[in-house]
């Protein structure tokens, strides 16, 4: 294009880059001034030249590639905040999503704690759980997860405090079933609570303390626990009243033979009475009043009566074996009763072996009259041989047969010798 063509102070660069040619002091293009120009940027405004220079240098023309110099300058747009990014309608149907997800597993988290709490889809089985006498509330809870019962512990705990399980709670054992809810689970360790039994034979001429091993061994009391209440325990009877507290064996003789039927983990105490009962039950009045008539106490015909349980195999024995007792005790003669039975009880607990010349106050071989207590505790078999002897003039008898423990019975002691040492003898 000509020059005269364009207008003034406008032209173009080789490469068709635009450029503008004013004087100075002149508007460039769009109505700013070259020193106005910073300040719309932002930048520092150049410093203006002296005065003096101005007037000096006077009108001139320069030419100026506004694009190229300010191509760096910051954008003077205002600001616009930024807007938040909406997630739409398939950001809301993911949380409804999570939020059910969460629901549901919340709610099967608390199905699963209730059906714990009832007791739902759990058999009828019968289980024993044992309470500890220093029980704890997380100690049950321990016991009741290990059998099964329960199977969130911070569950039934916290069911337990708000319950005040604790308090009602008693130790002891107990019959639950799989299906009981918490509730039924608490109860059931109460005194309300169906308690474990157990039936045990106890069979005539049982040691007091081979009856407390037996007990002990089927869960029943301690051995320690009956040995020191048999000792220690002030039991109510009348038999009773004369024997000193504090002697191990004082209850030897009264612990009565028979079946019984037993909590697991009961009281020494309450356990011994159910023997002690028995036994004010079996030993009639009118044995006292027949003891009387033989000149004994009834504590000494519980003594001839124990020996006899001991010694005695056959029934048929018994009586005999009583007259040969009281034949010895009459006769000044005969002043020791010379048993081995008696000797046998007092090594039983200490393990020494068996002689005749033990020192001992059980020892019949060396000390004289009857022993100072029972040996065992004999039956009603027992009990009414030794109320009524046979009468027989035997001061001897020894073994004939070892099968059926049947006795041979002597009037000397050369006719006791005589079979000892022969081939009959049994012993």
């Amino acid at each position: 294009m000509d020059d005269d063509k364009r207008k003034d102070g406008e032209g173009l660069k080789s490469g068709g880059e635009k450029y503008y040619s004013y004087s100075f002091g002149e508007r460039p293009p769009g109505g700013e001034s070259r020193e106005d120009a910073p300040e719309r940027r932002g930048g520092a405004r150049p410093a203006r030249p002296p005065a003096a220079k101005r007037a000096r240098d006077g009108d001139f023309k320069v030419s100026f590639d506004f694009e190229r110099e300010y191509e760096d300058a910051p954008d003077d747009r205002p600001l616009r905040l930024r807007r938040e990014r909406r997630t739409g309608c398939l950001g809301g149907v993911m949380l409804t999503v999570f939020i059910i997800c969460v629901s549901l597993i919340a709610a099967s988290l608390l199905w699963l704690a209730a059906t714990d709490v009832l007791g739902f889809g759990n058999s009828s089985e019968e289980v024993l759980v044992t309470v500890p006498s220093d029980f704890t509330i997380d100690g049950v809870a321990d016991i009741l997860e290990g059998a099964g019962l329960i199977k969130y512990k911070s569950v039934f705990k916290l069911y337990s405090g708000f319950a005040n399980s604790e308090e009602v709670i008693v130790p002891g054992t107990y019959v639950l079933r799989m299906n009981y809810d918490y509730r039924a689970l608490v109860n059931g360790m109460t005194p309300k609570g169906k308690k474990a039994v157990i039936d045990l034979v106890f069979p005539e001429g049982y040691t007091a303390a081979e009856i407390f091993r037996k007990l002990a061994e089927n869960g029943v009391c301690s051995e320690e626990d009956l040995r020191d209440a048999a000792a220690n325990y002030d039991f109510d009877y009348e038999f009773l009243k004369d024997l000193p507290r504090g002697d191990r064996r004082r209850l030897e003789g009264y612990l009565f033979p028979n079946t019984y039927t037993f909590y697991i983990g009961d009281s020494a105490p309450r356990v011994i009475k159910k023997f002690l009962d028995d036994f004010n039950l079996k030993f009639k009045p009118e044995y006292y009043d027949r003891a009387a008539e033989l000149g004994c106490s009834a504590r000494e015909i519980l003594i001839v009566a124990s020996i006899i349980e001991r010694e005695a195999g056959a029934d048929s024995d018994r009586g005999k074996i009583a007259s040969v007792i009281y034949n010895r005790l009459k006769n000044p003669d005969t002043p020791r009763l010379e048993i081995d039975a008696t000797i046998y009880y007092a090594i039983a607990e200490t393990g020494e072996a068996f002689s005749t010349a033990l020192e001992s106050p059980y020892n019949t071989y060396r000390a004289e009259g009857l022993p100072p207590g029972p040996i065992s505790n004999p039956g009603e078999a027992s009990v009414k041989a030794a109320l009524y002897p046979e009468d027989t003039p035997y001061y001897y008898y020894a073994l004939s047969n070892a099968e059926d423990r049947h006795h041979e019975f002597f009037k000397t002691y050369e006719e006791h010798s005589a079979f000892v040492n022969s081939g009959e003898y049994g012993g």
